[in-house]
């Protein structure tokens, strides 16, 4: 198997993690690079040395997925799974997180675990595999190190290595790229609850059970993604059914895939949406994680969430290239992505292109409201979001109103302004003492001048003390 430069180059960094001391590095790349092919050649080279290799992995599809790549590399491996023979003389182990952590006694401990969607490390049956396992090395893989409640991964791991950007990926064809609606979102998160780190379901299926709602993620779909195969995230089952129902009203093909299914069977809807005998899948918490299917090309968010990563997993399983594919869809009727109020754009999660600032301390909790970030504009025609700003939509061709705003001048009007602005800039300015400001103030008839004057004098205090730290005015 041919590895691309971006993973030689993930790879080796991990190599030189381990030989600079790191016991547990976590490996960053996003989703659609191509991790599992990367830990796999890990695996082969570490067992080439004669070590132990077990792979954790917590979904049946992702351990499918990774025996499909180390198959593709002719390399020997067991499983540890249920339905699965396991082989202890095969030095390279799959195993499920579930069926392995009811057997580590009956199990000799690996030189080397690989941790497959290394954010789950501190949940229950992860942190006692990965205790079990300790001091021996392990290596967490992930898109998103953080848990879904945003703290870090540094009780499990010691050192961060950042993959490719996805912006990168994206121009260099290896990702697709993406275009962004976000329609006017209808509900109110300020009416849910949070509950482990994000939105307490229960309040979300509340929140989101209206019609209007549904009806809406319909419509834009047939308005900018029709008949494109889609995945819908939605928050319960019940919700995942009404919105396949809605959908099958207007003549889709669609189905729900959940973890009640057997595996086979979510496997065989996977199949007709790649084959195109579906048109879409409405999921309920079974495709963040673990869906490779490169042609579904359209997100539908109906799944508000609280949590960065969890969001970028979603969103993620449409990112991958494809033939025929000249661009991924993300419809955002949540406001995940951000939303627009009063011409102003404001963040949330943001878009996957976004460059993040990755820690093993995790994210910093933000203070108040979500401040707008002005950096985008949207179509009021197609709900388009394109954050660079244009009097036309790239998407649509609509024609965006520029409203421009009036000023009325008077000749000389301007001019006599700006010297009066200028003469009481520096009249205050040559003041050097308390008593000179107290006495302009005075004479510009403040209400205080002395507390107008002492906050002057403080301000220049403030200045001086910061440019003798080197700190520089307007950047601190």
């Amino acid at each position: 198997m041919q590895l691309r430069d971006y993973q030689e180059d993930a790879i080796n960094a991990v190599r030189k993690s381990f030989a600079s001391g790191s016991r547990a590095p976590v490996l960053v790349s996003p989703t659609g690079s191509g991790k599992t092919v990367m830990f796999c050649y890990i695996a082969e080279q570490a067992a080439l040395k004669g070590n132990r290799i077990l792979i954790l992995v917590h979904r049946q599809e992702l351990l499918d997925q990774t025996c499909k790549s180390l198959s593709m590399m002719n390399l020997r491996y067991a499983q540890i799974a249920a339905g699965r023979t396991y082989d202890p003389s095969v030095p390279i182990v799959v195993a499920s997180v579930g069926t392995l952590v009811r057997r580590l006694d009956t199990i000799k401990k690996p030189d080397l675990l690989i941790v497959d969607e290394a954010h789950h490390a501190m949940a229950g049956s992860w942190k006692k595999i990965i205790d079990w396992v300790k001091p021996n090395r392990i290596l967490g893989v992930t898109a998103t190190p953080e848990r879904l409640d945003g703290k870090g991964l540094k009780e499990v791991f010691d050192d961060l290595i950042c993959g490719p950007e996805v912006s990168s990926l994206i121009e260099r064809g290896f990702l697709s790229p993406v275009k962004y609606f976000c329609p006017p979102v209808q509900f109110n998160s300020k009416n849910l609850r949070i509950t482990a780190g994000d939105y307490n379901k229960k309040d979300m299926a509340e929140e989101l059970d209206k019609p209007a709602i549904v009806g809406d993620a319909v419509k834009h779909y047939r308005k900018v993604a029709h008949n494109q195969p889609a995945i819908c995230f939605c928050v319960s089952l019940k919700a995942a059914h009404a919105v396949a129902l809605e959908f099958q009203k207007e003549g889709y093909k669609w189905d729900v895939i959940d973890g009640t299914l057997t595996p086979e069977d979510r496997r065989d809807l996977v199949r007709k949406l790649g084959r195109g005998e579906l048109h879409g899948l409405s999921s309920c918490e079974i495709v963040s994680e673990g869906f490779d299917l490169p042609v579904v090309s359209v997100a539908i968010l109906l799944r508000p969430t609280a949590s960065v990563s969890l969001h970028l997993q979603q969103i993620g399983r449409v990112l991958r290239a494809a033939p025929n594919k000249p661009h991924a869809i993300i419809l955002d009727h949540v406001g995940n992505v951000g939303s627009m109020k009063d011409g102003e754009w404001t963040d949330k999660h943001g878009i996957a292109e976004e460059i993040r600032d990755w820690s093993l301390d995790g994210r910093k909790k933000k203070k108040g409201a979500p401040k707008p970030s002005g950096s985008g504009s949207q179509c009021p025609n197609c709900f388009a979001m394109h954050f660079q700003k244009t009097a036309t939509c790239p998407l649509c061709g609509y024609t965006i109103e520029v409203k421009v705003r009036e000023i009325q001048q008077v000749d000389g009007e301007l001019v006599e302004i700006q010297q009066a602005s200028y003469k009481k800039k520096h009249e205050q300015g040559s003041a050097n003492t308390l008593d000179a400001l107290i006495k302009i103030g005075t004479q510009r008839g403040y209400k205080n001048p002395y507390v107008w004057a002492t906050h002057v004098m403080n301000g220049r205090k403030k200045k001086q003390e910061k440019r003798a730290t080197g700190v520089v005015i307007g950047h601190e």
